[in-house]
């Protein structure tokens, strides 16, 4: 009986200190990284699997149909406007940021992570997306329309 209880003891110390030491980990942890983990996290969810530490605004992606894709996270994308900017008008600029705001407007939620932003080489198609506190991820379907001269986005059902 006094090997069960002693051993049961083990456990549950190990257990908290596997706890504890996770917990101060996480609490000292880069915040970038811990970013990248959860668009890594989401990458995934679209096909993509990326090393967390390597993910840099503009980095090409491959998704698991060999679809390369350029990345841009949302936090830091002015080097991807930069590289947008030099292929489309301000009209253009400026309605690529109005469909990401039109998304974030009707969709966003307190919990949410940053979203990531998936443009096909052309820079004419691709996925605007992010990652509920529940897990969920929504994404949305963005593309040129040269017809009209803009962005447009698949809604949700």
């Amino acid at each position: 009986m006094r090997k069960k209880v002693t051993l049961l003891g083990l456990a549950l110390l190990l257990a908290g200190t596997t706890l504890f030491i996770g917990n101060q980990i996480r609490a000292t942890e880069d915040p970038d990284m811990m970013e990248k983990v959860m668009h890594q996290s989401t990458l995934q969810t679209l096909g993509i699997n990326a090393e967390a530490k390597s993910l840099e605004t503009l980095e090409i992606l491959t998704d698991e149909r060999d679809k390369k894709w350029v990345y841009a996270n949302f936090t830091e994308i002015t080097p991807f406007m930069e590289k947008f900017e030099k292929q489309y008008s301000e009209e253009i600029q400026s309605s690529f940021i109005e469909v990401q705001d039109k998304i974030m407007q009707k969709y966003a939620q307190i919990g949410d992570q940053i979203p990531i932003i998936l443009l096909d080489e052309e820079l004419k198609e691709g996925t605007f997306s992010f990652t509920r506190k529940s897990g969920e991820t929504l994404t949305f379907e963005i593309r040129l329309d040269p017809a009209k001269g803009k962005w447009t986005y698949q809604e949700r059902e």
